[in-house]
């Protein structure tokens, strides 16, 4: 996350006794284009996960504006799939595994309830971001650079017309992806922000899900709870693997290695939609 976000996709926040942080959702469609996607889609909600996030803790007085910070952990489950798009939410502290985290609560226009995801995440109070992460992006982007990526071909992956393939096609339980600013930030992508410093939680979600389509044969699916353990930073404009560890016929458990580095591990639950 990069420190002092220009623009606020909640509003009307409040802080009740419990400390928890109730709050409206933006429906304007030109500032936030994701919300031409399905309520349901795995872009929109780890989207929302973090501007819903920033806007609570802000509410809060807790955000660190001054400060980057990065989700490392998030999981999250769809409830009623019927439900459009969010107006409103809610905001908790809560526990995971006996360590701090957040839980956040959507819910459509007529109260039903979209999704609850969950995350922690960690600030850099101390460390010059900038430098480090430069440091980093260079030592890597010497190693090698992308050459002659074949992407999956579109009738595999469940794409809108505006979509964009990010991840190659199966071959056994391995598959690439190349996310670069081209094809993971506006304008090119007109789903994805962020502030272009890395691949975020966002690309990785539609990672796991164009290679779920793929187990799922290219018929249509629907991603029903997921969850995400982000350990290490993957880097924009260099192609990363993505490892199937399992899978069944409606799930999968993926790792994302980039330059023989463990990135990321990644899991989802889907089911097959039927016209």
């Amino acid at each position: 996350m990069a420190p002092g976000p220009a623009k606020a996709y909640t509003s009307d926040h409040a802080i009740l006794e419990d400390g928890s942080v109730t709050f409206a959702c933006s429906g304007d469609m030109e500032l936030w284009p994701w919300l031409k996607l399905p309520a349901q889609h795995p872009i929109v909600i780890q989207t929302q996960n973090y501007w819903t996030s920033v806007g609570a803790s802000a509410a809060l007085g807790t955000l660190d504006e001054g400060k980057w910070s990065a989700l490392t952990w998030t999981d999250w489950a769809l409830h009623d799939h019927s439900a459009t798009h969010a107006m409103q939410g809610i905001f908790a502290r809560t526990l995971v595994e006996d360590k701090l985290a957040f839980e956040t609560r959507l819910f459509d226009q007529d109260e039903k309830l979209i999704v609850t995801m969950r995350g922690r995440g960690v600030v850099f109070r101390t460390r010059n971001f900038e430098e480090w992460r430069e440091g980093t992006k260079r030592k890597l982007a010497d190693q090698s650079g992308p050459t002659g990526f074949r992407y999956a071909p579109r009738e595999l992956l469940n794409l809108s017309d505006a979509e964009v393939p990010l991840v190659s096609e199966l071959d056994g339980p391995h598959a690439a992806a190349l996310i670069t600013k081209e094809n993971g930030l506006l304008p090119g992508h007109p789903y994805f922000s962020g502030s272009g410093d890395h691949v975020n939680a966002p690309h990785l979600a539609e990672v796991a899900r164009q290679v779920a389509s793929q187990i799922n044969a290219g018929m249509p699916l629907l991603v029903v709870s997921g969850e995400m353990d982000m350990y290490r930073y993957v880097e924009l404009g260099i192609k990363f693997d993505v490892r199937l560890l399992e899978h069944a016929a409606n799930s999968a458990t993926m790792e994302i290695v980039q330059k023989d580095r463990s990135c990321a591990k990644l899991s989802l639950n889907w089911e097959t939609i039927r016209s």
